[in-house]
């Protein structure tokens, strides 16, 4: 019950975040001869952002789990401020 009331207490102090990170997808050759990257995005509902480069990236989610990403390539990301 404590761990509970504490979690609400410290939610009205403590921003939310919801970040998009646009991993590369496959490589599609079109037609004409061109070629077309898709991207697939990922989720994360985190407390904490940290953006160390436009490579690496450490979250700390809303459950506690820190998540740190790094990539070979820059990725494109999306920070959204939920509260």
């Amino acid at each position: 019950m404590w761990k509970r009331l504490w979690n609400w207490f410290t939610g009205l102090f403590i921003d939310e975040f919801m970040v998009t990170i646009y991993f590369p997808g496959e490589i599609i050759e079109l037609p004409d001869g061109k070629k077309k990257q898709t991207y697939n995005p990922k989720e994360f509902h985190c407390k904490r952002v940290k953006i160390l480069s436009e490579t690496e990236f450490r979250l700390c989610k809303v459950d506690g789990q820190v998540v740190q990403i790094k990539t070979v390539e820059p990725v494109g990301f999306d920070v959204t401020k939920i509260r």
